[in-house]
């Protein structure tokens, strides 16, 4: 054999070496890649699509709605990624009686699998929470010509002992107000609403 062509030889047997073990591998642990390795990584691509939806929307709301700085969003974003699944099938009942003002806030939840429905009053909320184990509530502030609604709500739930951690939604957010009694947030800004809702579910589910 010419020695040139024997040093090429001896030049590419590590790598040959590499594929072979490589391949090895693969055959000897492929159930294991197919169980745990290949779901993982489809699991990261979509909690980053998920991530990237919401920055999405938060950033369409920041056009007509308060929500947040260009860096809010962004915070709002990474958390929802980095806990996304602890978020997976958590239940939220939202109450508001112009579900259309909420839109891109159940668009994100529902994108990153919180189920959520949706009633129009504090009657069909009372009756919604008989019925199913909420992990939180989101409730507008004002409903019809009642200022306090939202109030009455927590109230009337807390009386029936079906309370669930409830975050108020307002038009006009007064700090110097502070947070009403037995909510766990207030707020105008979705993307301290999202904040608020992954607290909560963050410690129910964390």
């Amino acid at each position: 054999m010419d020695s040139a062509i024997l040093v090429q030889l001896i030049g590419i047997i590590p790598a040959m070496l590499w594929v072979a073990t490589t391949l090895i591998i693969v055959l000897v642990f492929r159930n294991t890649i197919r169980s745990r390795l290949i779901p993982r990584m489809s699991e990261i691509k979509a909690f980053g699509i998920e991530a990237t939806f919401v920055k999405e929307q938060l950033d369409r709301v920041a056009e007509t709605a308060p929500a947040g700085s260009e860096s809010d969003r962004s915070q709002v974003s990474r958390r929802a990624e980095r806990i996304a699944p602890l978020l997976q099938n958590s239940r939220l009942l939202l109450v508001n009686d112009v579900p259309a003002q909420m839109y891109h806030v159940t668009r994100i939840l529902m994108e990153l699998n919180i189920q959520v429905e949706v009633v129009m009053s504090t009657a069909e909320a009372l009756d919604a929470l008989t019925r199913q184990p909420y992990d939180v509530v989101i409730s507008d502030m004002r409903r019809g010509e009642i200022e306090d609604e939202g109030l009455r709500f927590i109230r009337e739930s807390r009386a029936r002992g079906i309370y669930r951690p409830t975050i108020l939604t307002v038009g006009r957010f007064d700090p110097d107000r502070g947070t009403p009694a037995y909510a766990i947030g207030i707020t105008n800004r979705v993307d301290e609403l999202l904040n608020l809702i992954f607290d909560a579910l963050e410690r129910l589910r964390g």
